[in-house]
């Protein structure tokens, strides 16, 4: 887990920084309902390694003498256990953080829909209810929706801006931005220590809005956009409440001073939604990140190429008595998990002396996880009587062509 973090980071935030940046060009230019659907590249770009046509890479042939001693790798190996143990926990803590927060907040609500007065509404088939403890309306529950509405929700708004702003949550239910929202929890859940994460997130949620407010007034004649405006005013959050809201994970809010005055200034100008145009932004825009992640996985493939656990093949008893040294090349895939598979003698000197225990060692062999895991790893075993001493230098000779 934590190396597919680690191998993610670069890919992701150059994305996250993508977007980001060109946020505000694409909402003047492009419109809400834009921005928000960019968004999707983020889930598709992490996806990728999942995916079964994804690019892997080859590795160069690593040389092993099998008479080697095992003292520096077992150190080397509880080093790097260590490391990963300490991260390991600093991550899971953060998640865990993570997990108590939005159990609380998923408590509270539920305090809130059990406590709410029952509000039939006209137009609507979702369950509404008038709640003391709720500043603004909004939409939750993913199999069971509830519209928790303010106290006073009858008098501050009239008959037309009440129609509105449960046309709104409708909206979001239908669209499945509550669907949406748990993916996106359980990204920043996995990438918490990503300040970019933070970032995203919450411009991701104010574009889940801005974006329903278009599609809600995609249609609308100019009296239902000053009525949805003058809404939007009206249920406009005190500083203090503004603040809570923001770090309500789990609901919707209708944002703060300063992206109230965005919204209002965005539903002065709709701009069209074409979605060919979308899917074509979608690909050049995820094909560009993914193209720069294919050397992170490459330079992640290198770096795993020393095995986290190898089981030596036992030297051939005839072997032995014969005095018989020699090597074998081998050829196997590295799956992401690190396991071995598909093990292929490319070479054997002499013929199949070493063979057989050769492919029985490497088959138990492990490798540290990877996002992609490795095609056709090549390895050579050398089988040596004596061990070459270390301080004796060893030259390749190669026939000139």
């Amino acid at each position: 887990m934590l190396n597919w973090l680690l191998t993610q980071m670069l890919p992701l935030t150059l994305l996250l920084s993508a977007l980001l940046l060109a946020r505000p060009l694409v909402l003047r230019w492009l419109g809400a309902r834009w921005q928000y659907s960019l968004w999707l590249a983020v889930p598709l770009l992490l996806l990728w390694p999942l995916l079964p046509f994804q690019l892997t890479p080859v590795a160069e042939t690593a040389v092993y003498q099998v008479q080697r001693n095992m003292h520096q790798l077992s150190k080397d190996l509880s080093a790097h256990f260590q490391w990963s143990l300490l991260l390991l926990i600093c991550w899971s803590c953060g998640v865990g953080v993570m997990v108590i927060t939005i159990w609380r907040q998923y408590q509270r609500i539920r305090r809130q829909i059990k406590t709410a007065t029952l509000f039939t509404a006209a137009g609507t088939t979702m369950t509404c209810k008038l709640s003391s403890e709720q500043q603004g309306p909004y939409v939750t529950g993913c199999w069971q929706p509830t519209v928790l509405l303010p106290a006073d929700f009858l008098q501050r708004f009239d008959a037309e801006q009440q129609q509105l702003v449960l046309q709104h949550e409708l909206t979001h239910w239908r669209r499945g931005d509550l669907h949406a929202n748990l993916l996106a929890l359980l990204l920043l859940m996995l990438f918490w220590f990503h300040p970019l994460s933070w970032l995203a997130y919450r411009a991701y949620r104010q574009d889940q809005e801005l974006a329903c407010d278009a599609l809600v007034l995609v249609s609308a004649s100019l009296q239902q956009k000053i009525a949805y405006s003058y809404a939007l005013l009206r249920n406009l959050p005190s500083n203090t409440q503004s603040s809570a809201a923001d770090w309500q994970l789990l609901t919707n809010h209708y944002g703060d001073k300063k992206m109230m005055k965005q919204r209002l200034q965005l539903l002065q100008r709709q701009q069209g939604f074409s979605k060919t145009a979308l899917a074509l932004t979608l690909i050049a825009l995820v094909g560009t990140t993914l193209w720069l992640q294919q050397p992170v996985q490459a330079a992640d493939g290198a770096a795993d190429m020393k095995p986290t656990m190898r089981v030596e093949p036992r030297y051939p008893l005839a072997a032995v008595q014969a005095k018989t040294e020699g090597y074998i090349v081998a050829e196997f895939d590295i799956q992401p998990d690190g396991t071995v598979q598909n093990v292929q003698m490319i070479k054997s000197v002499p013929a199949q002396v070493f063979d057989k225990v050769a492919i029985k060692a490497l088959q138990q062999w492990v490798y540290s996880p990877s996002a992609s895991g490795m095609k056709k790893a090549k390895v050579q075993l050398d089988f040596a009587m004596d061990p070459v001493p270390a301080d004796m230098e060893r030259v390749e000779v190669t026939p000139k062509h």
